[in-house]
């Protein structure tokens, strides 16, 4: 299979002239005023006469990795994110966000820029991006996109069956792309471990579809103390479950808290996107969904369109796979195939399961997962279940083929009755649910 890593085009700086441009573009200003320096660093900008590709290569190295930002850094890159047009400011922020270094959008506007003031300014202007750009995917790792902290039904780090074709699925940009880009919710410090989130985005970028396509990520972090007491935490009550009530959660809720808090930064930086989080039921992602459908102002058009929240448990009895987040979860916001409307909490117990029950609400999600979408990802999901080797994990492999099974027949079933799926498509999903999902 050819792999594909394609990101969109926005041609290739001119290193000479963004050294030439730097050159002068550092040189003190010699004003006092905010304004004057200011004024001065445009006109430095407008007569280099910049590309979009140089900008961003400009904008990477004002803002570079190890140092600290001093006031003066600050002012340079304010002035250099709002000369960008507002019509290329979605393509200037993806290629920022998705470039494979531990530096995202929030981490150039949150942590090197410390003046409110000027983050203000640039918040202002980010808004000023008229059109709806698409929808952007949040995710959890752990447990969700692969099994690893909790999840021992499937084999150490398997890949969850469909999750790369679910996320293709669901995200939305404003120009061609033959990546997945999604951005990861993360309890971990940035910078402290950029490093090691370097290292992260760099095996997840090691994924592929079925059709090619490399995940594209990028990482929200966290704090420290949230991050390891809190998985501490989800450890002690996977591990000691029958005593899961006694150990304190406050830690593991933090992690919830700060990955909403992440989100909340991260949709200042994307005021033109809407949002789709997926998580599980391990730790406390069932708070930062529940607050992601719930926080938003009265009467404003609802950004988050739904959320997924992968349930880990193998049955309604397993204790030790629920956090005390998923089990609080407000019922009214949970979604089923048969509830009313789509935006709320869908929790899933595989990726086929959690398209059919998005496509069944597609009047209310605005079609965020169409027919074929939905026929691709049961397709996808059930070839790579029958891949994965469960040596020493049979009872539950049988499980689990069981559940499959059982929802790539609904999956069908409603596939039926799409015209716009081909029937061949159909015959392929019949062929391998007849000949390999049999009891």
């Amino acid at each position: 299979m050819k792999l594909v890593n394609q990101m969109p085009d926005y041609g290739l700086p001119d290193q000479k002239r963004v050294d030439e441009f730097l050159l002068d573009f550092k040189k003190p200003t010699g004003h006092i005023s905010r304004e004057q320096r200011a004024g001065k660093l445009d006109d430095r900008i407008r007569n280099a006469r910049l590309t979009l590709a140089d900008k961003i290569e400009a904008f990477k190295r004002v803002a570079p990795r190890a140092d600290a930002t001093s006031q003066r850094k600050e002012l340079r890159m304010e002035r250099l994110l709002i000369s960008v047009a507002p019509e290329d400011l979605p393509l200037f922020k993806f290629v920022l966000e998705y470039d494979g270094d531990y530096k995202d959008m929030v981490e150039y506007v949150f942590s090197d820029i410390d003046d409110k003031e000027c983050q203000g300014r640039i918040l202002n202007y980010l808004r000023t991006v008229k059109q709806q750009a698409g929808i952007k995917v949040l995710t959890d790792v752990d447990d969700t996109m692969y099994a690893n902290l909790i999840d021992d039904r499937y084999p150490g780090e398997t890949r969850y069956p469909g999750v790369l074709e679910f996320y293709d699925s669901l995200k939305q940009e404003p120009f061609d792309l033959q990546v997945i880009p999604v951005t990861t919710l993360s309890a971990r410090p940035n910078p402290i471990a950029g490093i090691m989130e370097e290292d992260s985005l760099k095996k997840l970028g090691n994924f592929s579809d079925s059709t090619g396509r490399r995940l594209c990520p990028s990482a929200l972090s966290g704090d420290l103390g949230s991050s390891v007491i809190g998985t501490v935490e989800t450890l002690l009550r996977e591990k000691l479950h029958p005593l899961h009530d006694k150990i304190p959660h406050g830690q593991e809720n933090k992690i919830g808290e700060v990955k909403f808090m992440n989100f909340e930064k991260f949709s200042k930086v994307y005021p033109e996107y809407r949002y789709v989080f997926a998580g599980d039921s391990g730790q406390a992602d069932a708070l930062t969904a529940q607050k992601m459908i719930t926080s938003e102002p009265a009467g404003e058009a609802a950004r988050v369109i739904t959320t997924f929240i992968h349930d880990l448990r193998e049955s309604d009895a397993d204790v030790k796979s629920v956090s005390p987040a998923f089990r609080s979860l407000k019922p009214d916001i949970v979604i089923r195939k048969t509830s009313p409307q789509g935006r709320g909490v869908i929790v899933f117990r595989n990726y086929i399961d959690a398209a059919v029950t998005a496509c069944l609400h597609s009047a209310t999600l605005e079609n965020l997962i169409t027919a074929e979408e939905l026929a691709e990802i049961t397709w996808a999901a059930l070839r790579q279940f029958q891949i994965i080797d469960f040596k020493g994990k049979e009872a539950s492999k049988m499980r689990l083929r069981a559940q499959y099974r059982e929802d790539a027949e609904e999956s069908l079933k409603l596939l039926t009755k799409k015209p716009s799926v081909p029937q061949e498509v159909l015959r392929k999903i019949r062929s391998i649910l007849d000949e390999k999902f049999q009891q």
